[in-house]
């Protein structure tokens, strides 16, 4: 399929998207275009973002009033604040998730932020900063499918994004039968379909996703579960292996987590009982 790319100016931490013609990924630029970046640690850095926007409530595309796309979610205020005080600029390549890696492993971006979970599997093929926010997982499922548990989805089919920790969390569940597609609007069609029997996905969507279909219900994988064990459970920004940006990032991030700007980030996205599980 042709994607049409797109090229945009960050104003006030929000990415609008003009229409370019081509083919291949959207792309969009942005960062701290405007201010004084003297003495900030990546003054006059530029860098390219791999980005898969489907992530409800992290990084999504819509429309403005003007008719022109607009990059917005947690991941894209938390990338304007780091923007901001560090100095630099930015480009997002958008792309499907499972291509995420790829592009960090060919050169084609010097990181990825994503609602990435930093898995060992990952670890394998490229290095990441410390956690920005904690992850925990959760099952969607039709309403009237009398799924309450973990136990209850023995022998059921369960869908999920591929190449995301929820692929991993759902294939620890016994005897289930797990299938993988690209985004969650493909892995949600396959729910409300009825070709599914639940879908995994990420606990900050979860009621977002019950408010949205009445037809839904859910719950959170209980932190003592099984297939809860030796799961790594934090968001985190991937770099290639040996970048010499994580130190900086890292420092960054610290801080945002510190000061509480990180707290205010996540609570504007995901509501303040996110911040207090």
């Amino acid at each position: 399929m042709k994607l049409k790319k797109v090229l945009a100016v960050a104003l006030a931490g929000v990415l609008t998207l003009g229409a370019l013609s081509g083919c291949g990924t959207d792309k969009s630029t942005g960062g701290d275009t405007g201010n004084d970046t003297s003495g900030k640690p990546l003054a006059g850095k530029h860098f390219t973002i791999a980005m898969s926007a489907s992530f409800k409530n992290f990084e999504t595309v819509t429309v403005d009033d003007s008719g022109k796309e607009v990059y917005e979610g947690l991941d894209i205020d938390f990338l304007n604040q780091m923007a901001e005080d560090m100095g630099f600029t930015y480009e997002i390549t958008n792309m499907q998730f499972s291509g995420l890696i790829g592009a960090l492993q060919s050169g084609r971006a010097d990181f990825v932020l994503s609602g990435l979970t930093a898995t060992d599997e990952r670890r394998k093929s490229v290095d990441f900063s410390i956690g920005y926010i904690e992850s925990r997982d959760a099952f969607l499922v039709s309403k009237d499918s009398g799924i309450k548990t973990v136990e209850d989805l023995n022998g059921k089919k369960i869908a999920c994004s591929t190449g995301t920790s929820y692929e991993t969390t759902a294939r620890k569940v016994p005897g289930a039968i797990v299938t993988t597609f690209d985004g969650q609007p493909a892995v949600l069609a396959e729910l409300k379909s009825g070709r599914v029997d639940a879908m995994c996905t990420d606990g900050s969507l979860l009621q977002g996703f019950i408010n949205d279909n009445p037809d839904l219900d859910g719950f959170m994988i209980p932190k003592d579960s099984e297939i809860n064990k030796d799961v790594d459970k934090e968001f985190a920004i991937a770099f290639p292996k040996g970048s010499d940006l994580i130190e900086a990032f890292n420092t960054e991030i610290k801080a945002l987590q510190d000061s509480g700007k990180m707290d205010e980030i996540v609570t504007k996205w995901l509501g303040e009982a996110y911040i207090g599980e």
